[in-house]
């Protein structure tokens, strides 16, 4: 799958259903070219458009499903 093809999918977690976005960017090992991440920014409020933009970070473990237009996850909460 090409990297453009990953853009054009939206992110969704299973667990509650929440729309999370478009993946944005990608991590790769260099070693052998797997996904470790993927990224997609998280929803901003009105005035933090002044501050670095927020991802989720999730890592290709944490993909549950890769369908023609979406892309299912599970995140993970960190405690």
């Amino acid at each position: 799958m090409k990297y453009t093809e990953f853009r054009e999918k939206e992110v969704i977690d299973c667990k509650d259903g929440k729309r999370l976005g478009y993946v944005v960017d990608l991590e790769f090992d260099p070693c052998d070219g797997r996904i470790l991440e993927i990224f997609v920014p998280a929803y901003r409020k009105c005035f933090d458009c002044f501050k670095k933009p927020r991802m989720h970070r999730i890592p290709f473990k944490d993909i549950v499903k890769i369908g023609p237009d979406i892309i299912l996850v599970k995140i993970c909460e960190k405690k």
